[in-house]
This record gives structure tokens, C-alpha cells and sequence, in this order.
């Protein structure tokens, strides 16, 4: 079974982490990969989830994401998702992701929403 893979970019100047997902997101290990990988984060850090290159998504990555964004709003953290494919961005909104975290269609959207002031 393939797992996704995770590339982290540290944005210094607008204090987020990105983690950019490519390939499936469809068990709970590859949720908890994903949680692993995203927190802790540094204290005035926001988190952004680009789901953009995602090639699966199931019930099981969706809570996945839930328990990602309820844990890091729990840490003080600012989080925001983004998709660029329309199709599975509207998933994403009709399981209702965007009643924990924003949705939005692209990067330059979110980092006004999870970066904050240096």
C-alpha cells in the first residue's frame, strides 16, 4: 500500500509551518504519520495543510485531519488546509472540515490566516 509523502517548508518570515501532502490519505497510520509530523510546533507558529496533491481521501484521513486541526488549535496554533482540486476541496467542506479550520483554494489565502506577526 502506498503512503503519502510529507514535505515541510518553514517559513521563517511569516512564522508557519507548510506541509505539503502527495499521495493517499486513506488509513489511520497515514493520519497519524501526518499528526507526527505536524506537531509540536514552535510556540508562535501557525500550521498550513496544503491537501492540493492528495490522490485518495477517505473517512479515515478526513478524522485524521479533524484530530490534526482540533489538536493544534488546542496548542494556541493558528491552521488553515488548502486545496486546489475543486473536487476534493468540496469533500472536504461537506464533511465540514472548514467548522474546525479554513478551506481555501490556495496558499497565498492561508498565509495571511496561520502566519503571525514577526
Amino acid at each position: 500500500m502506498l503512503a503519502p509523502a510529507l514535505s515541510a517548508h518553514t517559513d521563517l518570515r511569516h512564522h508557519h509551518v507548510l506541509i505539503a501532502v502527495n499521495g493517499p490519505l486513506t488509513t489511520i497510520d497515514h493520519a497519524a504519520a501526518l499528526i507526527a509530523a505536524c506537531l509540536p510546533l514552535p510556540p508562535t507558529y501557525g500550521l498550513l495543510i496544503n491537501l492540493s496533491a492528495v490522490t485518495e481521501l477517505t473517512e479515515a484521513g478526513i478524522e485524521g485531519l479533524r484530530r490534526l486541526a482540533t489538536a493544534a488549535k488546542t496548542g494556541g496554533h493558528l491552521i488553515a488546509f488548502v486545496c486546489s482540486d475543486s473536487v476534493l476541496r468540496a469533500g472536504l467542506l461537506l464533511a465540514e472540515l472548514d467548522d474546525i479550520a479554513p478551506v481555501l483554494r490556495a496558499d497565498e489565502e492561508a498565509v495571511p490566516l496561520v502566519g503571525y506577526a514577526a
